[in-house]
């Protein structure tokens, strides 16, 4: 299957939303609603103050009207996001696990619902700080690359989709000097291999093979 310049490219942080806002969040209804049925599923009934879990998109549409609060997830919570900065800015520490699209949904959390976020503009401080921590590790492992393979568990989509250009390119160029160095090893050997039977047949046959 052809790869399309979208997949080596990557999306754009708009497309990359798009795809979050189908993650599942808790709210609080502000007002008694019934069911509603969706496309990939029914969600509600809605009774203050029991907490319901919703897709995103419909927790920042209800909260856009007044109907609903956002209940923040817990590694978005200042604390939580002070903890992970500690913890990958260790020497040789894996990256923390996240949800795939936490830098996503954090950024519509605080466009849409930053009133319901305790500390936002700590949180804010922390996700960027955990952003750069992320950023350096990940370009040592881009250091580290060789052409079999790749290895830096927990990476994000939106992590994922900036080194994408990068790393396409990185790969196929080792890729393509891992074959040189193998073709050249094969040359060398076949050489080293004609220089010995050579060798040998003077050995055995006498100088008359020797010019």
């Amino acid at each position: 299957m052809a790869i399309t310049t979208r997949q080596t490219e990557g999306f754009t942080m708009p497309e990359l939303e798009y795809l979050a806002q189908n993650e599942s969040i808790m709210i609080v209804p502000l007002h008694r609603m019934e069911r509603i049925e969706l496309v990939r599923g029914t969600v509600g009934p809605f009774r203050p103050p029991q907490k319901t879990s919703v897709p995103l998109w419909l927790a920042i549409m209800l909260k856009r009207t007044n109907r609903c609060r956002i209940v923040a997830p817990k590694w978005l919570k200042y604390e939580h996001l002070r903890d992970l900065n500690k913890s990958e800015e260790q020497p040789d520490a894996m990256f923390t696990k996240l949800p795939i699209y936490y830098l996503e949904i954090a950024h519509m959390l605080l466009t849409f619902a930053e009133d319901d976020l305790v500390e936002s503009q700590g949180i804010r401080r922390l996700l960027q700080d955990l952003r750069e921590v992320r950023q350096s590790k990940t370009m040592e492992g881009l250091r580290m690359l060789n052409s079999l393979q790749l290895q830096m568990d927990n990476l994000s989509m939106a992590e994922i989709n900036e080194i994408r250009p990068l790393f396409g390119h990185s790969f196929d160029m080792l890729r393509q000097l891992d074959g040189l160095a193998q073709a050249t090893e094969t040359e060398q050997q076949q050489s080293q291999f004609a220089d010995q039977s050579y060798a040998e047949m003077d050995d055995a046959f006498g100088s008359r093979y020797v010019h």
